[in-house]
C-alpha cells in the first residue's frame, strides 16, 4: 500500500517512494512505472486525487472526501493484482487496470476485469468501481460488458492534471508534479498532444522562429548604444519567448543581483490565455530569480509602487505562482513573494494580420516602448 496524506510530513518526505517498486524487467514495465508514477502524485495531493476521482466518477464524487483515501499499487488479488486501488474505508474503492500497449479486446484482458470485478464484490465499501485507464480506446471492445463501471484515457487524466494548473489552490510543488507527470506521459508517448496535421505547419513554425530571433536581435543592437544588456529566452516549452533587459546603471536602484528589471514578451495564442499575438513589455519590481535582498527592496516598495501607480501602471504580486493579487499595496504584502511584477493597460504591440506593420516600423515601436519603461524604472531613484 503507498498510504494516504493525513500526515502531509509523510507525503513530502519522499511522496515516490513506491518507485522502488517498479520492476524494469516485467513484461508491463511501462504501465507498471506510469502506475507508480501516477500513484505517487495521488499520495502526495488530496487536490489531485480529487482531480483523478472526477474523472473516474464526475457525478457521484460529491460526496466523497479524498483527504481520507488511500492508494495502492500492485494490490494482490486471487490469480494476479490489480494495478491501481484508491479506496476510503467504508465508503469508496475504485480499482483500475491499466493499459498503455497491450490490447484491450484480448481474452487475457476480459479475464483480468471479471477477476476484478469479483474480488471489488466480496469488500465491504458502499461504492464499489472498476475502471480501465488506456492509451487508445478500441471501439470494439466495452470493457462493461465484463463488469466495468466504464473506461478512460490516459489523455483524459493528462488534460484534466493540465487544468488544474491554473487554480488558485494548487502548490508551487504540485503545479511542478503536474507538470512533471505531463511531461513523462509524452516522452514515454502515452499521450500526444499534436495532431497530424500540425506536420503541414512545420516550416511555418520554424519561420516564426526565425522572425522572433531576429526581432530580438535587431533590439538588442539598438539598446547596445544606450549601454543596456539583453538576455532572451526562447524554445521554452509552453512560455512566451521572452527578451530580458537590464541597465548596468539600475544596481543603484535595486541593490547587488541580476537587474533584469524590464521584460519584453511575445505573447502566443495557446500560451497562459493569450488570444492574439502581441508583444507585451513588462517591469519586474522583484522576482526571485534577480537575486536581490527582499528587506530591502521592501522598505523601498511604498515609493516605487506610488512612482508607477502615478505613471498608470498597475501590478501582480505572486505570493505563489499560481495565486497572484493584484495592486496589493505595499503595507499588506507581508513575507517575500516570487515576483512583482507592473504592466500597463494599451502599451502591448500587438500584431494585426490587416494591418501588420513594416520590419523597421515594428522595431522602432518596440525600441521605443522599451525606453520608455527604462525611464520609468530610472524615476524610481530616491
Amino acid at each position: 500500500m503507498i498510504g494516504q496524506d493525513s500526515d502531509p510530513s509523510v507525503a513530502m518526505n519522499n511522496p515516490f517512494s513506491r518507485l522502488k517498486h517498479y520492476l524494469p524487467n516485467e513484461n508491463d514495465s511501462q504501465e507498471n512505472h506510469a502506475t507508480e508514477c501516477l500513484a505517487a502524485r495521488l499520495v502526495f495531493s488530496s487536490r489531485l486525487r480529487n482531480a483523478f476521482i472526477r474523472l473516474l466518477l464526475p457525478e457521484e464524487r460529491k460526496g466523497f472526501n479524498s483527504a481520507d483515501t488511500e492508494v495502492a499499487t500492485q494490490q494482490t488479488i486471487e490469480g494476479g493484482y490489480i494495478d491501481l486501488v484508491v479506496r476510503q474505508n467504508r465508503n469508496l474503492v475504485i480499482a483500475v487496470e491499466v493499459k498503455v500497449k497491450s490490447p484491450e479486446n484480448c481474452n487475457h484482458h476480459r479475464n483480468q476485469l471479471c477477476k476484478y470485478k469479483k474480488w471489488l464484490d466480496e469488500q465491504e465499501e458502499t461504492h464499489r468501481h472498476l475502471f480501465s485507464l488506456v492509451r487508445n480506446e478500441d471501439k470494439t471492445f466495452h470493457p462493461e460488458q465484463y463488469g466495468a463501471t466504464g473506461r478512460r484515457t490516459w489523455w483524459a487524466l493528462y488534460r484534466s492534471f493540465k487544468q488544474r494548473l491554473g487554480a488558485n489552490d494548487i502548490s508551487d510543488v504540485e503545479s511542478s508534479l503536474i507538470e512533471n507527470f505531463c511531461d513523462y506521459l509524452e516522452s514515454e508517448a502515452i499521450v500526444s498532444t499534436y495532431e497530424i496535421k500540425d506536420l503541414l505547419s512545420y516550416a511555418a513554425g520554424l519561420k516564426a522562429r526565425t522572425a522572433v530571433t531576429g526581432i530580438f536581435n535587431q533590439i538588442t543592437s539598438r539598446l547596445e548604444t544606450d549601454g543596456m544588456n539583453t538576455v532572451p529566452v526562447e524554445g521554452k516549452r509552453d512560455y512566451w519567448p521572452q527578451l530580458r533587459i537590464q541597465d548596468p546603471g539600475w544596481k543603484k536602484i535595486f541593490g547587488k543581483g541580476e537587474n533584469w528589471k524590464i521584460n519584453l514578451w511575445f505573447c502566443v495564442p495557446g500560451i497562459w490565455e493569450a488570444r492574439q499575438y502581441a508583444f507585451f513589455p513588462e517591469i519586474d519590481l522583484w522576482h526571485e530569480d534577480h537575486g536581490n535582498d527582499w528587506q530591502f527592496a521592501k522598505s523601498k516598495l511604498p515609493v516605487w509602487l506610488g512612482t508607477l501607480k502615478s505613471h498608470g501602471f498597475k501590478w501582480d504580486v505572486y505570493q505563489t505562482w499560481n495565486k497572484t493579487r493584484e495592486n496589493t499595496p505595499a503595507g499588506e504584502i507581508q513575507g517575500e513573494p516570487k515576483r512583482i511584477a507592473a504592466s500597463k493597460d494599451g502599451d502591448s504591440v500587438i500584431l494585426n494580420q490587416s494591418q501588420l506593420q513594416s520590419e523597421d516600423d515594428l522595431i522602432n515601436v518596440l525600441v521605443n516602448v522599451i525606453k520608455q519603461y527604462a525611464k520609468i524604472v530610472e524615476s524610481l531613484r530616491s
